[in-house]
């Protein structure tokens, strides 16, 4: 038989069990938001850990398409051509992480990374042409 503290008591779990969650969910929203407040000419100035980072993200997320070594066979996907069809500034290719590209494979990741790991991915896919270094 159900009473009324057994109910209170469920209600009681459910609530701090949701708490937990959003005060999760909070604290890693306060963190992407933090961690890189600097922003220079080129868009947020990544901090050493959204450096690092952008390695695991590359080599996870981007690889897969572009490759490792950003020399893809695919000349819409290679980042060593030097043919930039969306941009080549650091600006430009933020906005392409951030925003993809509609009608192409390449999506959104704006919901998915913070600001400054997106800056430090920038960073690091215009490294792979020759004549930006």
């Amino acid at each position: 038989m159900v009473n009324a503290r057994m109910v209170g008591a469920a209600c009681l779990a459910l609530v701090m069990a949701a708490g937990t969650g959003s005060t999760i969910a909070l604290a890693q929203a306060a963190k992407k938001k933090t961690a890189s407040k600097a922003k220079g000419a080129d868009g947020p100035v990544p901090t050493p850990e959204e450096v690092a980072s952008a390695e695991d993200i590359y080599k996870t997320k981007c690889a897969v398409c572009h490759t490792l070594d950003g020399n893809s066979p695919i000349v819409n996907m290679n980042f060593a051509d030097g043919e930039w069809r969306h941009g080549s500034s650091v600006k430009d290719v933020i906005n392409t992480i951030t925003n993809g590209v509609q009608g192409t494979a390449m999506m959104p990741f704006k919901t998915q990374f913070s600001p400054g790991e997106i800056a430090a991915l920038a960073r690091k896919v215009r490294g792979f042409d020759p004549k930006l270094k």
